[in-house]
């Protein structure tokens, strides 16, 4: 995957937890392109504030997913118990 990115990166770990969070906690500012790399040991489940693990796209342990993001479009994301490390990298 190549990703051109004309501005900067911005990375952050999040803890994902049984309640729907965003990922990232907060959007930088002209975010154009999303990486999410599931770096724990529980299932992640990502999609909107509703997101659950009946609904939700499955992370699974060590897998990684990109999005064309804009900031203005938030991912959330809870496991279905326990909690995960979630890492990001956003291209601005």
């Amino acid at each position: 995957m190549i990703v051109r990115i004309a501005g900067k990166v911005v990375n952050f770990a999040t803890s994902v937890g049984d309640t729907a969070v965003t990922i990232p906690a907060t959007a930088a500012t002209g975010r154009i392109f999303l990486l999410v790399k599931n770096n724990g040991s529980n299932t992640v489940y990502l999609g909107d504030a509703n997101v659950t693990s009946s609904n939700g796209y499955p992370l699974e342990a060590g897998d990684a997913v990109s999005f064309d993001l804009a900031q203005a479009v938030p991912l959330y994301g809870r496991t279905a118990s326990g909690s995960s490390d979630v890492r990001s990298f956003e291209g601005v």
